[in-house]
């Protein structure tokens, strides 16, 4: 976390600010619009994940990459049972419902398996190839045995660094399959997101301008305090579409207008809090600049202590050092590694 971070958590939580539409406070909706585009801006996304774009898309602030995941996987799950109660007519919604299913990796994040149980829709960990990517041809194969047993897919969650070793799945070859099968791609870059806005990390970004929707944790890398999950929608309507709910006392006159969003048709929840303020503030006294000297002091920490690990006899490598993290175990049986973990 930063200092500034923290002055702009004090001031949202002074100002009691419960943003759920524009009319209940113009300055925590447009702000969030404005940093939201000053994110994708910073970390070089596809220009049309902004709100400035002329098409649909935008981003928001979750609290946390666990709700990202689920607000993609229930959207994906309403346009596809829309979708296919249109081509099969002679399917009730109950029987839809029970033939969807979901993809991701093994490597992926608990959150993941989660939101399948919260989304009533299983979601197949398929197993990540020997470097522990998942890749195009894995998921084809689950894909075409799933829809050849009657099953419907809806939607791969690929992972840009996963938990246990910041691998990196292969988006190009999972958005070719979700592509040609009509299957939503959505991207959790919770900490590799990161890196996107460092020029020698470039390679992360490849086959982001394909994906439906990703997430990316302010509060890993960006010096922003916990809560704070950025989420850009390729079509944000997709998501307002399913989870739109209209009472009377939700009703405004500025409904509807572009560049005005009412984000709570973006989350899980009605009322938000104010998060734009933390990271406007911080974005604005730490400057681009500076909170990429940050990244790129934890990636240089991180290739110090895998140099002090790879010159040390007792020690070996488990994966690769990527961004700020290096996986490593003392030479032996695990139960070493279990002993010194206890003891650390």
């Amino acid at each position: 976390t930063s200092y500034p971070s923290i002055v702009g958590e004090m001031l949202a939580s002074g100002f009691g600010i419960i943003g759920f539409s524009w009319i209940c406070s113009p300055a925590c909706t447009e702000l969030e619009v404005v940093v939201m585009d000053w994110l994708a801006k910073f970390l070089k996304l596809p220009e049309h994940f902004q709100h400035a774009s002329d098409g649909p898309g935008g981003g928001v602030i979750q609290g946390s990459a666990s709700e990202a995941v689920l607000v993609a996987v229930l959207a994906a799950r309403e346009q596809a049972v829309i979708s296919c109660k249109e081509t099969h007519p002679e399917l009730s919604e109950s029987e839809v419902r029970g033939k969807l299913i979901a993809y991701s990796s093994d490597q992926s994040n608990s959150c993941i398996e989660k939101a399948g149980v919260l989304a009533a829709m299983p979601i197949k960990l398929l197993p990540a190839d020997d470097d522990l990517i998942l890749r195009g041809n894995t998921l084809r194969k689950a894909i075409e045995d799933d829809v050849a047993a009657g099953l419907i897919p809806v939607i791969c969650i690929a992972t840009l660094g996963t938990t246990g070793t910041c691998a990196y799945d292969d988006i190009d070859s999972l958005a070719d399959v979700c592509q040609a099968l009509n299957v939503w791609l959505h991207v959790d870059a919770a900490y590799a997101g990161g890196g996107f806005a460092l020029e020698e990390c470039t390679e992360l970004r490849r086959g982001l301008d394909r994906v439906d929707s990703l997430n990316f944790n302010l509060h890993k890398f960006m010096l922003v305090n916990f809560d704070c999950s950025a989420m850009w929608l390729k079509d944000a309507n997709k998501v307002v579409d399913s989870f739109n709910v209209d009472r009377i006392y939700l009703k405004h006159k500025h409904e509807g207008q572009s560049q005005i969003p009412d984000f709570r048709h973006w989350q899980i929840p009605l009322g938000r809090r104010f998060r734009a303020l933390k990271v406007w503030i911080t974005f604005r006294t730490l400057g681009a600049e500076g909170l990429r000297s940050h990244v790129r002091k934890h990636i240089a920490l991180a290739q110090q202590f895998e140099a002090f690990v790879r010159n040390d006899s007792r020690f070996e490598m488990v994966a690769p050092q990527a961004l700020g993290l290096v996986c490593f175990r003392p030479r032996g049986d695990n139960e070493h590694t279990a002993q010194l973990l206890q003891r650390l």
